[in-house]
């Protein structure tokens, strides 16, 4: 099952906050999923919950007991005029019944991406005027939603994590939303995780580098026999770094006889390095 029919399933689950509610469904299911053949409404849809759905609360709104098989398909005159008057067109007001509506619009016409994979939600309104009244409701909610048309069909699709969060604990009473917050702290946590040992290696690496170059420069002022004129301290710092090459300049400075901080670390063999680089090695060979 994917997560969009998992999504349906729990909010087709979900009870009416009030009497009005299961009508403001009812028109989010129709003018999103339904469509009228010879004067004949049909509603159809690939999840069994969802044609049930319907097919309970048209019973306990119109009081007519209808079937279905794949799609539901209505010839009960006295049900198609009610059905007619009461469901096209359909306003919601109340914000139970917006949220009613944009339950029934999804159940009809939308779907979910797997939050694992990406962030995305999508509503086919068949229509302009479809469009302008979801993105009406959803403002209703401050939820934030573009359209866009594909293949000459009105899309309305919202891309944030929270908004779709949002909407979903809005369809099902709080229910849904949680998938997506989790997913979402999942992979922030993952992400995370990932920024920390990408940064931890880019650091070591920059260490290493470091400690490499002043392993070096310390060698060559041995080789020219200069390293008994440097200053004590210098000399200190530097017998540290040639015996712990892998530890950290905090580290060394908290190993020397004074005690001091990276920066005074830093200072130190920053002097080696540059006395290093003074040395003329051909001169030295020479004599």
């Amino acid at each position: 099952m994917s997560f969009s029919s998992e999504i349906k399933q729990c909010l087709c689950e979900t009870a009416y906050e009030c009497e009005e509610c299961r009508k403001a469904e009812l028109a989010g299911v129709f003018d999103f999923t339904g469509r009228i053949e010879d004067d004949t409404p049909r509603f159809n849809s690939s999840s069994d919950f969802v044609l049930k759905r319907v097919c309970k609360s048209i019973f306990e709104e119109f009081g007519t007991d209808i079937s279905y098989d794949g799609k539901i398909v209505i010839d009960n005159e006295y049900l198609l005029t009610k059905m007619r008057d009461e469901l096209i067109g359909y306003i919601p007001k109340n914000l139970c019944c917006v949220r009613a509506y944009i339950r029934g619009a999804f159940l009809g016409g939308g779907s979910v991406s797997d939050p694992k994979k990406e962030y995305h939600m999508e509503f086919d309104t068949k229509s302009e005027r479809g469009a302008f009244i979801l993105i009406d409701c959803l403002q209703k909610l401050e939820v934030k939603a573009k359209r866009t048309v594909r293949k000459g069909r009105e899309i309305v699709y919202i891309k944030e994590s929270g908004n779709i969060a949002d909407i979903l604990g809005y369809m099902s009473g709080g229910r849904a939303g949680l998938e997506i917050i989790s997913a979402q702290v999942e992979k922030e946590m993952k992400n995370s995780i990932i920024r920390q040992v990408n940064c931890d290696s880019a650091n070591l690496n920059k260490q290493a580098k470091a400690s490499s170059k002043q392993i070096a420069a310390i060698k060559k002022i041995k080789s020219a026999r200069k390293w008994q004129t440097l200053p004590d301290v210098l000399r200190e710092i530097g017998e540290l770094r040639l015996k712990y090459p892998d530890v950290s300049m905090e580290e060394l400075g908290k190993m020397t006889s004074q005690g001091i901080g990276k920066s005074g670390v830093n200072h130190r063999l920053s002097r080696i390095i540059r006395y290093a680089e003074s040395i003329d090695t051909r001169t030295e060979a020479e004599n």
